[in-house]
């Protein structure tokens, strides 16, 4: 089963900061809408990829003083033929 995973935060400007943080450490992420389930206030979140790249992702918020609200993970439930046509 395939996972996401989520870093919650309190609002857009910390999300850009923390995700621009993440990729100058070569962490695969993405800004993203922020799953309904997750129940967060703030519209976006960071996507990333490799659930081990957790404790780095809170070093790294630390080093800013970036409040991480928490950490959301989900099953995966994107269909892979959503952009198939053909």
């Amino acid at each position: 089963m395939e996972m996401k995973h989520y870093v919650l935060v309190s609002n857009s400007m910390d999300a850009m900061a923390l995700y621009q943080a993440m990729e100058d450490k070569k962490i695969k992420s993405t800004l993203a809408p922020t799953p309904r389930e997750a129940d967060h206030c703030c519209g976006v979140c960071i996507l990333y990829y490799d659930e081990n790249d957790k404790d780095m992702i809170k070093k790294i918020s630390e080093e800013l003083t970036i409040n991480i609200d928490d950490f959301y993970s989900c099953e995966n439930k994107d269909d892979p033929n959503r952009y198939k046509f053909c």
